[in-house]
């Protein structure tokens, strides 16, 4: 079966408690805590995203959700100042 999200993870751009607001608020279990305690996407859970934007909100540096094909265009992006 083919990927329609991307999900890309930079760990160096968020701390730790940041990178446990991002897992407990995903609803669908997209993203974990590695070994060493950074933030990772669980691959296999990708495309059961639902592009809440949840995880883009709290951590806009560090989290991007693409789709996996065409213009690979953000599905979600942050939210501006005044668009909560």
């Amino acid at each position: 079966m083919g990927r329609f999200i991307e999900i890309a993870v930079d760990p160096s751009a968020v701390d730790a408690a940041t990178a446990q607001a991002v897992v407990r608020a995903c609803p669908v279990d997209i993203y974990a805590l590695d070994r060493v305690g950074a933030l990772v996407s669980v691959l296999e859970r990708e495309d059961e995203c639902i592009m809440c934007g949840r995880c883009v909100a709290l951590a806009p540096d560090a989290v991007s959700v693409r789709r996996a094909y065409g213009a690979r265009r953000p599905v979600v992006a942050a939210a501006e100042d005044g668009d909560g």
